[in-house]
């Protein structure tokens, strides 16, 4: 055989060889949705709300102050398409953000900032569409914004789980506003409570995010080391047996520094994972 046939025929079966691993390799990463939510960040315009704005939004989500629309289909309607590509995402099976945590405290987290603002917008998308006369695109919103919710806190630590928990939280509140005061159909409703289902009894996996939080690289001497071994597995029991609080509390204390300084505060972790579960347990009644 000649070189250039030879040649030409390795490159060939090369590429036959390489085809179907780059198809496959193409085919994961078109199947994550955290590609589809950088996106939609990258189309949110005017996000970022004065004080004011600010303030009366978080009463808004908080339940305390009414939605009105016209302080607000401008900003939503510049945004409809932000939230339109999230909503993709969350058809989507997987979603990697693909943080850096061996970067440690320079680990890139702007993401759940950014995802934080665009549920926000996407609660009061909810609220326009139903205003608006379109109860459906309503009820799609507010579920798709439950699994956009429970997907930042994917592969996080506990600062993206306690944020994808407080945008949990937002979307329930609104899920049971829009069954109170806009007379959904039985087959709306039925999307909504199939969205809470999906969510399961605890909502997001606390366990988990203790663990990578706790992983995170900081440089630490053999003593501190040791200890935040033995803190490890104390704390993700707790998560699941509260009894063991005190005897966790007391490590944490006694630990070497940076450790008492660096651990998160088991009571306030496992506070805010009580109160998501005692929502997804009380919510679906309030969806019938």
């Amino acid at each position: 055989m000649q070189p250039s046939r030879f040649i030409s025929s390795i490159i060939l079966l090369a590429a036959l060889l390489a085809g179907p691993a780059w198809a496959q390799q193409r085919m994961r990463l078109g199947d994550n949705a955290a590609l589809r939510y950088w996106a939609a960040s990258a189309q949110m315009q005017d996000s970022t709300p004065g004080d004011e704005q600010a303030k009366e939004l978080g009463l808004i989500l908080d339940g305390t102050t009414p939605y009105e629309d016209a302080k607000y289909k401008d900003l939503i309607e510049k945004n409809r398409p932000a939230l339109e590509t999230m909503a993709r995402g969350t058809k989507l099976p997987n979603c990697d953000w693909g943080v850096e945590y061996r970067l440690g405290s320079d680990a890139p987290v702007d993401y759940v900032r950014k995802a934080l603002a665009l549920g926000r917008l996407n609660i009061l998308y909810a609220f326009h569409l139903s205003i608006t006369g379109d109860k459906d695109g309503a009820v799609s919103a507010l579920a798709a914004g439950l699994r956009f919710s429970q997907d930042v806190a994917n592969d996080g630590t506990l600062f993206a789980t306690v944020a994808a928990k407080n945008l949990l939280v937002a979307h329930l509140r609104a899920a049971v506003g829009l069954v109170r005061v806009a007379q959904l159909s039985t087959p709306q409703k039925l999307v909504l409570q199939k969205a809470v289902a999906r969510l399961g009894p605890d909502g997001l996996d606390w366990q988990g995010a203790v663990k990578r939080e706790l992983a995170i690289p900081l440089g630490l001497d053999a003593s501190a080391s040791a200890a935040i071994a033995k803190v490890v597995p104390a704390y993700v029991a707790v998560l699941t047996d509260a009894s063991g609080l005190p005897r966790l509390e007391q490590m944490r204390a006694s630990a070497p520094p940076p450790l008492p300084d660096v651990i998160p505060d088991p009571r306030r972790v496992l506070a805010e994972k009580q109160d998501l579960e005692n929502r997804l347990r009380l919510t679906p009644p309030l969806l019938q």
